[in-house]
């Protein structure tokens, strides 16, 4: 399998994505191109089928999923999707994969990252019961600020990190392990996290420091099938099992987002 070039994000996610989201389209059978005799070798709608629905030629569909046109109009973009019968986040992640427009990117400066991280921790204070309470910035770095937080996230490590990188935490070498320890559903939180980064991307947000750590774990095979799937994600809130000494509790979390500086949260488990 190629390894992904993060520097070229969007060529090779749109390619990605297309094979993809065409792999799981069943072909219909009323369409005048599906062929019902002949061996199918791949799964889900062939190109030309993809074409066909979306009223485009074969060259172009070849050319927009192996990423060497990247400026459909609108109507024949609104068709591929049709087409895919994608969902409404599929829609806005191709959308801004194609160059829909977006807010410009704002770097906060000190003194407005400093108010965030104020009005986060006033926040914070307000759940003092709560089961974990970490901080979430840009570059998806986690702020374990709390003790018994730290403890959770670190089962049995004395010494446990106070800032970690929530993509190390899932998937490197020296945290890995602990992730899977705590998440009883580690592959769909794994999922979840490699679909902020894709949206990070897409969005123009993610950092040379992020952009550095996908480059690194893209080595690692399971890191790499979950990142050539292109699903991204942009839930705020909902519910994960978590071990926690020893007990398996399904705990719900909420998503507060700083005014200040909107890429950096506050993540409240209860």
């Amino acid at each position: 399998m190629t390894v992904p070039d993060p520097g070229n994000y969007r060529k090779d996610a749109v390619s990605g994505f297309l094979r993809d989201r065409r792999a799981r389209c069943d072909p219909d059978p009323a369409s005048p191109v599906f062929d019902p005799v002949s061996d199918r070798r791949v799964a889900g709608m062939r190109r030309e089928e993809v074409a066909w629905a979306a009223g485009i030629s074969m060259d172009y569909y070849v050319k927009l999923e192996q990423g060497r046109m990247l400026n459909p109009s609108p109507a024949v973009l609104e068709n591929i999707m049709d087409a895919l019968r994608l969902s409404d986040l599929d829609r806005r992640y191709l959308g801004l994969l194609f160059g829909d427009a977006v807010a410009p990117v704002t770097r906060t400066t000190a003194q407005e990252s400093g108010r965030a991280r104020s009005t986060l921790d006033e926040v914070a204070a307000q759940f003092p019961d709560a089961t974990m309470r970490h901080l979430l910035d840009r570059d998806l770095g986690l702020v374990l600020a709390d003790a018994r937080t730290r403890e959770i996230m670190f089962p049995g490590w004395g010494e446990a990190p106070s800032q970690v990188s929530l993509v190390d935490y899932m998937f490197s070498p020296a945290y890995r392990g602990f992730s899977r320890r705590v998440y009883v559903d580690w592959r769909d939180k794994a999922a979840e996290v490699t679909g902020l980064v894709h949206m990070k991307m897409a969005t123009g947000v993610a950092t040379e420091n992020l952009v550095s750590t996908v480059a690194r774990l893209l080595g690692d095979p399971a890191f790499r099938r979950l990142w050539t799937c292109y699903e991204p994600y942009e839930n705020t809130s909902g519910s994960w099992r978590v071990s926690i000494d020893g007990r398996v509790r399904t705990c719900r979390y909420i998503t507060v987002t700083a005014p200040d500086d909107p890429e950096q949260s506050l993540v409240i488990y209860r």
